[in-house]
């Protein structure tokens, strides 16, 4: 993003962002704390320092209508954690923060891995609920993430310019749990199915979505969080299938600047059938690529580069050894059948001549 930033690429430049706040690990929070991470180094500018304060400031002064977060400083000679600042920071000094829930080692140490599961995150349901009670069962997990996107709502509503604060900006708990179940759980559920496309039915499967990321086309993951972004953050429009398909033929819609989708919608009050409806958003999609592919610097150490594995049939061969109580049996019976084949020879062998009658040769024949 920052190359293209600095290409001219993208809708945004780097002199355009005047704050940055990223979101790291926040799901495993020990206590109330809420860690606001810096980058020391930018902080040597004293233009920089001081716009850092006003977000710290922000940011602590949004958490005081939340008691379940307590947003604390770090001393500020601590280096900043593994994250997407740096790589801005790179680029041109910027005021940002980092929120986790950690000050120095991390908690989740499955973070970003394919390991970092519902369990790890202590993401657990009744065990006597059913799939659709389990998508809107609000978890504990669910309520601390909905607490810190209610801090960092009303952090961004001011920085944004906004001057009459209200409490009224709440992040819905009900959201977060679909989210987690959805992501992590289970992706056939009645909120997944109700924001895509009929064409994307078939992506939904009954446990958690694929996580991998393929070089050069988007996953199934990739098309699920953009119908979520759309629904969450579009408008419903009273435009048919056909229109919704085309807005360039209705007045007033534009389709350069908006993705329109026809969605399943969600079920009648009958819970017979759907009532599929046109979302008006702007969450679009955009290639992820490296510059290293683009430039062709395959041994680049300035932008990353990365290679998909060779994907082929895992056979495998299993040789069962058997108990010693088995041999035993069967060594006995292999013996025992062994003597008494023999016995058998013998004594058919003894009394060959009662038993096997040599024929006689016929007489001269007289005619």
């Amino acid at each position: 993003m920052v190359y293209d930033m600095e290409k001219g690429k993208f809708p945004i430049r780097l002199e355009n962002i005047d704050s940055f706040v990223e979101l790291k690990q926040v799901a495993l929070r020990n206590s109330l704390e809420l860690w606001m991470h810096t980058d020391p180094m930018s902080q040597k500018n004293e233009s920089v320092q001081n716009q850092v304060e006003h977000l710290l400031t922000t940011l602590q002064k949004s958490g005081t209508g939340v008691p379940a977060v307590v947003l604390r400083r770090l001393n500020q000679s601590q280096p900043l954690p593994p994250s997407s600042l740096q790589r801005f920071l790179r680029a041109r000094n910027i005021s940002g923060v980092v929120l986790a829930d950690h000050p120095t080692v991390f908690h989740n140490r499955y973070y970003q891995s394919i390991y970092d599961t519902a369990e790890n995150i202590n993401v657990s349901y009744p065990e006597w609920q059913s799939p659709e009670e389990d998508l809107n069962f609000v978890t504990d997990t669910a309520k601390a993430l909905a607490d810190v996107a209610t801090v960092l709502g009303r952090a961004l509503y001011q920085l944004a310019g906004g001057t009459k604060f209200s409490d009224n900006i709440q992040a819905d708990p009900q959201t977060v749990t679909r989210l987690l179940y959805g992501f992590l759980v289970r992706a056939n559920n009645s909120w997944f199915q109700s924001f895509l496309r009929q064409d994307l039915r078939s992506i939904l499967g009954d446990g958690p979505l694929q996580h991998y990321i393929a070089v050069s086309s988007p996953t199934n993951t990739t098309y699920i969080v953009q119908c979520a972004l759309a629904n969450l953050t579009g408008e419903v429009t009273d435009l048919t299938r056909e229109q919704c398909q085309d807005p360039s033929k209705v007045p007033n819609e534009n389709k350069d600047l908006y993705e329109y989708t026809w969605v399943q919608g969600p079920m009648n009050s009958n819970q017979t059938d759907r009532l599929p409806r046109c979302v008006r958003s702007t969450a679009r999609l955009a290639r992820a690529l490296s510059p290293a592919f683009e430039l062709g610097q395959w041994g680049s150490t300035e932008y990353s580069t990365w290679t998909e594995s060779r994907w082929k049939d895992i056979s495998a061969r299993i040789f069962l050894i058997a108990s010693k109580e088995l041999e035993f049996v069967t060594l006995t019976v292999g013996f025992g059948v062994l003597v008494f084949s023999l016995i058998i020879t013998y004594c058919i062998n003894a009394k060959a001549d009662v038993l096997f009658i040599a024929p006689r040769e016929p007489g001269a024949v007289s005619f």
